[in-house]
């Protein structure tokens, strides 16, 4: 039966072409890169922004974080660089370290550029989720960040790995979990009610998300004495950075007024607006007799010609009576 571990084990470490040698997790990233990229240029219209400006703000992160690690990886090691200069360049250096300075200088060009941040975090949310699930499909291919033995029946064997038998693919959850991630995310950018909060989302639940998994990952020092590995306490950074930013940005929004409503039932009708406005009414608590008559009888689903007749008709009585009725005591 055909089986991901046994694709992961047939998958050489790298591929050569020529004189050229490429890793197959580059290859990925590079995939991975390129597939986040053209997301980014779905996502920028949703938050009101220019596709192509986000695309330049995404080709600067990406140079940034090269450029970021490499600076770091010569500065700690200077020697090292002058003795083997490509040696050391061609090192995996993304640190923590690296990831600070890199959204340290994508923050100055947002500045310079004049883009709101909160809005260009939000339109990379889901594209950061699929380059993690692409990442992760990378790392399971190539053979590292091995979980815990299992003797569930989907257990694999990691390449190179005789000791510890059948473990979990850790990876593999981690891309299902950011696949999923980046739908929900993409769902969320319909029904933003304020800059920021699909970005705070995505941290708290990936973030969640991330420490969970990381259980099942084998930790990074077997005889340390701390309480989590570096990742969980990242982890749990995240979590709680999420929820500190939605808390300082949430705003409550107003339910739409009689001519709000009126436009999102023509608005629907015709099949034209933003696809989740109807949920503003369908959750709102009004107070307005007639918008509450239209929350308890208006259908937002696959219309007949009739309750298409019928919705046309509230809105037309609600452009008649723009102003919300008194109750009568």
């Amino acid at each position: 039966m055909f089986s991901l571990q046994a694709t992961a084990l047939l998958l050489p470490g790298f591929i050569r072409i020529g004189s050229l040698r490429l890793t197959v997790y580059g290859i990925f990233a590079a995939a991975g890169l390129i597939a986040a990229l053209w997301l980014s240029q779905r996502t920028a219209p949703r938050v009101g922004l220019t596709a192509n400006k986000l695309w330049d703000a995404g080709v600067f992160a990406i140079i940034a974080a090269f450029v970021a690690s490499r600076a770091l990886l010569i500065a700690f090691d200077f020697r090292a660089f002058i003795k083997y200069p490509l040696l050391v360049l061609s090192l995996p250096s993304l640190t923590y370290g690296g990831m600070v300075l890199t959204a340290l200088l994508v923050w100055l060009w947002l500045r310079r550029k004049h883009l709101p941040l909160l809005d260009v975090l939000d339109a990379w949310a889901p594209c950061a989720a699929l380059l993690a699930a692409v990442l992760a499909v990378a790392h399971f291919v190539e053979g590292t960040d091995a979980g815990m033995p299992t003797t569930l029946p989907w257990g694999v064997v990691t390449a190179g790995d005789t000791v510890l038998g059948r473990v979990h693919p850790v990876e593999i959850y981690c891309a299902t979990a950011s696949f999923a991630l980046c739908g929900w995310l993409l769902r969320g950018l319909a029904k933003r009610r304020f800059a920021g909060q699909v970005i705070s989302f995505a941290m708290m639940i990936g973030g969640a998300l991330a420490f969970v998994l990381d259980m099942l990952r084998q930790p990074v020092e077997s005889n340390g004495d701390a309480w989590l590995d570096p990742g969980q306490y990242v982890a749990l950074a995240s979590l709680a950075i999420g929820l500190l930013m939605y808390g300082m940005l949430y705003v409550p929004i107003p339910p739409p007024d009689r001519s709000e409503v009126a436009t999102i039932l023509e608005d629907f009708v015709m099949g034209r607006g933003k696809g989740y406005a109807h949920e503003a009414v369908e959750s709102a608590k009004f107070t307005d007799p007639m918008l509450v008559e239209v929350q308890e009888n208006v259908f937002f689903g696959r219309l007949t010609e009739d309750e298409r007749a019928e919705m046309l008709g509230y809105a037309q009585r609600l452009r008649e009576n723009p102003v919300e009725e008194k109750s009568r005591n």
